[in-house]
């Protein structure tokens, strides 16, 4: 996942209103309970990120095999990401990942001696999973566009290159700033 500020904070934010309003927690200060959970988000983000730049990182390095091997460069990346991911005990099943993310979110909830639990943890890390999902499934959505977007040039920009990730970026920005989330 790599999403903008905005679209987390508004996760974030939907999962604290959800929680507080529906009288399942109850914090002493919603504020820090928010930003808590906006950083354990964060967190989980950029772990994700840092994971895709080493695994690029390497497979630029020894691009030289990629090549002799007529590997494409995101396969390449997808599997030293893999590994990368395996070794670190990060899921990067969507789905997975969403739930690992829900987990740590409950057991911060659970720990935290400011928050009251007034339901299941399991329930709670259900209703965060549910909006962690529409979190990631509009990364999706934007990402696809983009994507689309580039295959739609009529000189074919091959993916990996500088200028394909100059390209994929401005557009990402631009569909970011129709959405009003930059």
């Amino acid at each position: 996942m790599k999403l903008p500020a905005k679209l987390v904070e508004r996760v974030a934010d939907s999962i604290v209103n959800d929680l507080i309003e529906n009288h399942i927690v109850e914090a002493d200060n919603p504020e820090e309970f928010r930003k808590n959970i906006h950083e354990i988000i964060l967190k989980a983000i950029e772990e994700e990120k840092e994971i895709e730049a080493e695994a690029e990182k390497l497979v630029e390095e020894h691009m030289h095999i990629v090549e002799s091997e007529e590997i494409r460069f995101r396969t390449a990346v997808r599997k030293v990401k893999e590994k990368l991911a395996e070794e670190r005990n990060i899921h990067l099943d969507p789905e997975e990942r969403m739930n690992q993310v829900a987990h740590k979110i409950r057991k911060y909830i659970e720990t935290d001696d400011t928050v009251e639990i007034f339901e299941h943890p399991n329930k709670i890390r259900r209703r965060i999973f549910n909006k962690l999902r529409q979190l990631v499934e509009e990364e999706r959505e934007i990402d696809r566009e983009v994507r689309r977007r580039i295959k739609s040039y009529s000189r074919k920009i091959v993916e990996g290159t500088p200028e394909w990730k100059i390209l994929y970026n401005r557009i990402y920005e631009d569909a970011l700033k129709r959405r009003g989330l930059m």
